[in-house]
């Protein structure tokens, strides 16, 4: 049994609340919460979190974490430099569709991962993805994903639905129409967000909403970026369709003016939209119609100093944020009265969970659950510059920016593996963590 480790003086956020109590940590367990200084054991580990918010840690359930040129240990260290304990990996086309599929990637990732994860299914393109699909299940597998960029056939994409709700699985969607896209004009600063608009993932999202609604199938549209999807959202909801949503930071931060400034590392799919759409995706989070917000991180190149920046044209569609979802949210969405810092813990933390099958063990501090904790100083103020070896900030947008509230550790089941400037765990620290309702 490990020895007791005891962070204290900090302000813990648990049952909607700030609230001054001592955690108690022992094998990877929270053991106990006591008011501070009343803990009656002098002789334990310390963590001192004075000054600090004491969260539980993120959780990200839409991330490429290996895939084009990230790897399972540099993409879950970017998770915990940025707060996140557990990521769930979207993987490549035609990787985990069936059971050993499932178990390679596992086996894979134990050996890696410095923070836990879990898996997505799929990614379905043509009907022999579905033939074993439901092998996944098994394997703690809880979603699965259709791409509709890679043009599956109107079939693939209602046998999909019907397998989602048949097994249970929830069908998690890239929603653009590939009909409704251009060529890109390379010569016009915005010829990108002008060759995919908004309409594009409008017609997508009205498309399958509407599919599962008629099989009662649960859905989840990845990455919103327009408003009007926001209001489709909304209305299947308000109907009883069992559909969830998710954005990322670069929706609810960036516009599409951003080309006019650093277009090699803003080219993302869905496209970067207007004002008005961020204004509606903030509100949306807020009030609930978006339920949590993940990086869809990325990296389709390896950032090289000693080369000049690649053009737009030249880049490949991904932003590789991780490291700076939780900072972002806090300060551009927090700080700036945007949400509240409940709806803050819920949209990172708490909800992803409940929707990954994890919060048996993960998303809220309390006792049994897993010591998964960010330390965090919100009154912090910081520039935003790479984060150590690996680190993925000098091929994203906001490299340079000022951030209030910094990281100052991140714990997964109790051992430190980010001190607030380098990795201190070893390769394979991290576990994979099956859904609840499929053990």
């Amino acid at each position: 049994m490990e020895k007791m480790l005891l962070i204290n003086n900090g302000k813990v956020w648990r049952n909607g609340g700030l609230q001054e109590v001592d955690i108690h940590i022992q094998d990877g367990k929270i053991i106990d919460l006591r008011p501070t200084g009343k803990n009656g054991i002098d002789s334990l580990p310390i963590l001192n979190a004075s000054n600090c918010y004491v969260f539980p840690g993120g959780v990200d359930i839409h991330a490429h974490i290996q895939d084009g040129a990230e790897t399972f240990f540099y993409g879950s260290s970017s998770a915990v430099k940025g707060g996140t304990t557990t990521v769930l990996d979207m993987p490549p086309f035609k990787t985990v569709t069936n059971r050993k599929q499932c178990e390679q990637r596992i086996r894979w990732g134990e050996g890696e991962c410095v923070s836990d994860f879990g898996l997505t299914g799929g990614i379905i393109i043509d009907l022999e993805d579905l033939e074993n699909l439901d092998e996944i299940r098994e394997c703690g597998v809880h979603q699965f994903k259709v791409f509709m960029l890679s043009k599956p056939p109107v079939e693939v994409l209602w046998k999909s639905v019907q397998f989602a709700a048949k097994s249970g699985l929830r069908l998690v969607v890239h929603m653009e129409e590939p009909s409704l896209l251009k060529k890109v004009d390379w010569d016009d600063p915005l010829g990108f967000p002008k060759a995919n608009p908004a309409e594009a993932e409008n017609v997508a999202a009205a498309h399958l909403l509407e599919m599962a609604r008629a099989a009662g199938a649960p859905i989840h549209v990845c990455h919103v970026s327009s408003a009007r999807t926001v209001e489709l959202i909304d209305r299947y909801k308000g109907w009883g369709t069992d559909v969830t949503a998710e954005t990322a930071p670069h929706y609810l931060i960036l516009k599409e003016d951003a080309f006019f400034t650093q277009p090699d590392r803003v080219v993302v799919t869905p496209a970067l939209r207007k004002e008005r759409d961020n204004i509606i995706l903030w509100q949306a989070l807020e009030d609930g119609v978006i339920d949590a917000v993940i990086s869809d991180h990325f990296l389709g190149a390896l950032p090289n100093q000693t080369k000049e920046r690649p053009s737009a044209k030249d880049a490949e569609p991904g932003i590789a944020g991780l490291e700076m979802t939780l900072p972002l949210l806090f300060d551009q969405g927090v700080a700036a009265g945007k949400i509240s810092l409940k709806r803050f813990v819920e949209i990172l933390s708490t909800i992803p969970a409940k929707l990954a099958g994890i919060d048996y063990r993960k998303g809220k501090i309390e006792k049994g659950m897993d010591a998964d904790l960010v330390i965090f100083n919100p009154e912090k103020n910081w520039e935003v510059h790479s984060l150590g070896a690996g680190s993925r900030i000098s091929t994203l947008p906001y490299e340079g920016w000022h951030l209030k509230g910094k990281i100052e550790q991140t714990l997964v089941r109790g051992k430190v593996v980010w001190d607030g400037k380098e990795i201190v765990c070893e390769r394979g620290w991290g576990k994979y963590i099956p859904a609840n309702d499929l053990l």
